[in-house]
């Protein structure tokens, strides 16, 4: 190889490295150009979220039980389920309020600002305990009333 080829090539990898280095610097603001627009779109969908946070949790929440639909799952032996779709609903409103938590930490918002309050944990098993305890005294009296109302029937003038 003479000294001209030499030359050559080295001007060769210059132009070779000047055109990466421009490539890299093109790819490096296109990824930091993307990288804004995910943050703006992630911003905009925290901020969206912090609006409906609270529609979000009544969706989620449903309505309490009442004693009588308690009694009602009591006898037809699903209090168990019905116990464990409360909970489940307890435990998804406690992860929109961390997702929540996430959405005030990205908008800089402070989260005693917006009260995002911590779902305390439930034992399972303690809560189906309270809750056959509510729901054993409603199907006694009904049973009761229905086997006294069926002894009593041949007894009462139409």
């Amino acid at each position: 190889m003479t000294a001209i080829d030499v030359e050559k090539a080295r001007k060769a990898a210059e132009a070779a490295a000047a055109k990466l280095a421009e490539a890299e610097a093109i790819e490096s603001t296109r990824q930091a150009e993307k990288a804004a627009e995910r943050a703006q779109k992630e911003r905009e969908l925290a901020a969206q979220f912090l609006e409906d946070r609270h529609a979000l949790e009544e969706k989620v929440r449903g309505k309490y039980p009442t004693v009588e639909e308690k009694a009602e799952a009591f006898k037809a032996g699903t209090l168990p389920a019905l116990v464990a779709e409360y909970l489940a609903r307890r435990q998804a409103i406690s992860a929109l309020r961390a997702h929540a938590q996430h959405c005030a930490a990205l908008l800089e918002i402070s989260a005693h600002e917006l009260r995002i309050e911590d779902i305390r944990w439930v034992d399972p098993q303690e809560e189906l305990r309270r809750w056959q305890e509510e729901a054993i005294p409603v199907v006694l009296r009904d049973r009761a009333e229905s086997l006294a109302a069926e002894a009593l029937a041949a007894y009462e003038v139409a």
